[in-house]
């Protein structure tokens, strides 16, 4: 008798275990279709690729947990939000901000605002920061390390950063900053067809000097007349302005206080 409970016992449980199996199994819900958003510097499709989920046949050996997992291994993704609905998945990306495009020894980079070095991938797309050229290095810029590690680096970010907080209308149309390998530096901007030379040390003070002219004069001003703005010297700015013919010009100082 005893025998026989034991034998019906264990029957129950292997009919229950595997019952639980058979259930889990019909109530897994099966990935059929996934729709992202978010995504500005990257396609939908290169995401999806990056993450293997192009192949929709994949989609059924797949979880939530698992595709979010794999998107937020993504360089240029901060993290995913998922929200799954009957046989779909809706992926709302959150990608990271970024301060400026890198340019060294061929190489292109981008800077998060966590300092960090991240690789600029192909086809990526709206990359518009202000570029950092040209930096001096003793040895090649190491992705994902801190971009501060390079002095030169973290000047051009230096620069960058006062341009943005004194006067906003001239961050916008900042096109680059070039560290010449540790050379004068030399500012480009969009809205004005003329080099800025800034030089080396005391940048900030330098680029409060240079907000002051702009207050002098307006940019068609300058544009027109000037070409070239020297910042090197403390508290003196120097221009070169045209004459006649791009052969001739003249230098003039001033000196702002």
């Amino acid at each position: 008798m005893k025998i026989l409970s034991y034998f019906f016992l264990v029957a129950v449980i292997v009919s229950i275990a595997v019952l639980s199996i058979f259930i889990k199994k019909n109530n897994k819900s099966e990935i059929n279709y996934i729709e992202l958003k978010g995504n500005y510097y990257l396609s939908q499709n290169e995401y999806l690729k990056y993450a293997h989920l192009e192949n929709k046949d994949d989609y059924r050996e797949l979880s939530p947990n698992i595709i979010k997992d794999r998107l937020e291994k993504h360089p240029y993704i901060k993290n995913v939000d998922i929200v799954s609905s009957d046989n779909s998945i809706t992926i709302e990306i959150f990608e990271k901000n970024f301060e400026a495009l890198l340019m060294s020894n061929s190489k292109e980079y981008l800077i998060s605002d966590e300092n960090i070095v991240i690789p600029r991938l192909p086809n990526s797309e709206k990359i518009d920061f202000p570029i950092i050229n040209d930096p001096y290095t003793k040895s090649e810029i190491v992705e994902f390390s801190e971009a501060q590690k390079n002095n030169d680096v973290k000047i051009g970010l230096k620069i960058i950063t006062a341009i943005k907080i004194i006067n906003p209308k001239l961050y916008e149309s900042l096109s680059e900053v070039n560290l010449r390998a540790g050379k004068d530096i030399i500012l480009q901007f969009s809205t004005l067809d003329i080099p800025v030379v800034l030089g080396r040390n005391n940048e900030i003070e330098k680029i409060i000097l240079f907000e002051k002219l702009l207050q002098k004069l307006d940019y068609s001003q300058i544009e027109n007349t000037l070409s070239y703005i020297d910042l090197r010297y403390s508290q003196y700015l120097y221009v070169g302005k045209s004459i006649d013919s791009n052969t001739e010009q003249e230098s003039n100082s001033w000196k702002i206080i």
